[in-house]
């Protein structure tokens, strides 16, 4: 049988539980305390972000006037002036214009960044392959400067999102795709198609360029970042456009974007997109 506890030890549990329930109070309330901490410094970076977007944006708008002016000056010399202009002359409006235009990209890449969480777009269903279609259009010089061999999967999906936001990821994953194929590569190729993962549809970007080191996996989609590794193989860049295609996957589409790559094998990322229904809690 049970020995009946006394009254002296039932006196202990009850001072025991009164100290435990003045504890748990004192948690709560600091708990409580931290939330409120945490949700007022929340608040304090949404505005120091949005306060650092909006003046990237107005920077980079106001510095593309004096770059068409320069651009301008440039036409003009060359123009009124081309016939007495030395070698050396025409050198330094030559370095004059790729400088100019390197700016002129930077800047572009900076409104594209401010611009992702500043403008709201209707999300809607459209054909994957339209996207690959019209991005592959606009980039045709290029892959053909390149001799580049471009494969697209068929029966591709039909795909629910921002438009012109997804035609961006795309359009710079195939720069991204056209810029690290390698000087020197036989056979360049890209492909581009979806395959299921875990009963999930996952899109992709394939090259056999001169790829990425694993160290380098997550250096490669923070801003300005570009890798020293394939500075010599690789054209000048802003550092900017695989920042901009992570922030659309996983900020505006509830998507991952990832990469399996390994140097002189090429590269392929992959992305997801969050289904229609999920998106809504059904």
């Amino acid at each position: 049988m049970q020995k009946k506890p006394t009254y002296e030890e039932l006196e202990q549990r009850v001072k025991e539980s009164e100290k435990e329930a003045i504890r748990r109070k004192k948690a709560e309330e600091a708990l409580r305390k931290n939330e409120k901490r945490l949700k007022a410094l929340l608040a304090e970076l949404a505005a120091k972000n949005e306060e650092l977007d909006s003046i990237v944006y107005r920077v980079s708008h106001d510095l593309k006037s004096p770059i068409v002016t320069i651009d301008g000056f440039v036409g003009a010399l060359r123009e009124d002036f081309g016939d007495v202009l030395s070698e050396d002359g025409e050198k330094y409006l030559r370095y004059i214009s790729d400088a100019a235009r390197k700016i002129e990209l930077l800047i572009k890449d900076l409104l594209d960044l401010s611009r992702i969480d500043r403008l709201t777009q209707k999300k809607r269903e459209f054909p994957f392959a339209r996207l690959v279609k019209d991005a592959l259009e606009a980039l045709q010089l290029q892959i053909k400067a390149r001799g580049i061999v471009v494969n697209i999967q068929e029966d591709l999906p039909v795909i629910y999102g921002e438009k012109r936001r997804l035609a961006r990821v795309l359009d710079n994953l195939l720069i991204n795709a056209i810029k690290y194929i390698g000087k020197e590569n036989p056979s360049p190729r890209i492909d581009v198609g979806v395959e299921e993962q875990d009963g999930q549809k996952v899109f992709f970007v394939r090259d056999n360029g001169i790829g990425i080191e694993k160290k380098d996996f997550d250096k490669i989609f923070q801003v300005f970042q570009r890798l020293s590794s394939a500075k010599k193989q690789v054209g000048e860049g802003t550092g900017i456009g695989l920042t901009i295609v992570k922030r659309i996957i996983e900020h505006h589409h509830g998507g991952k974007i990832w990469l399996v790559s390994e140097p002189g094998k090429g590269s392929t990322f992959y992305f997801t997109l969050k289904k229609r229904g999920l998106e809504h809690g059904l």
